[in-house]
């Protein structure tokens, strides 16, 4: 049995994004989406542990921009958000309660944080 380490709900979704790093622009598709980070595959390498400017592009329109950090390349990467205005966040949240197997439950992972600030001892 395996432990779960994710803290919030992860929707499945396809759309495109942009990564842009290092003057890079890198562009891939999302693969499932949460508060707190997304997993995706890129046409180029991107570099883990760089921050980065993460766009997120709708069929509708809508761009989300969010800040984050690669913590996983290739095929299967992954980006961890690190901020974002509240629009983007308005946005985001949105979405993940749509297609969430519980819109109560994302409300709920809104309650606890999913990281400390740094600095700050993790609780016990």
């Amino acid at each position: 049995m395996t432990h779960e380490r994710r803290k919030r709900s992860r929707v499945s979704l396809e759309f495109p994004l942009t990564i842009a790093f290092e003057g890079k622009r890198v562009r891939g598709r999302v693969h499932d989406l949460s508060l707190k980070g997304l997993s995706c595959s890129t046409e180029e390498w991107i570099l883990p542990g760089k921050e980065c400017e993460v766009t997120l592009e709708l069929e509708s329109g809508l761009r989300m921009h969010i800040h984050g950090r690669i913590i996983r390349a290739g095929q299967d990467g992954a980006i961890d958000f690190l901020r974002m205005d509240e629009t983007s966040f308005a946005h985001l949240r949105n979405l993940v309660r749509l297609y969430a197997e519980d819109a109560d439950v994302v409300d709920e992972e809104l309650r606890r944080p999913a990281f400390t600030p740094e600095g700050e001892p993790f609780p016990e």
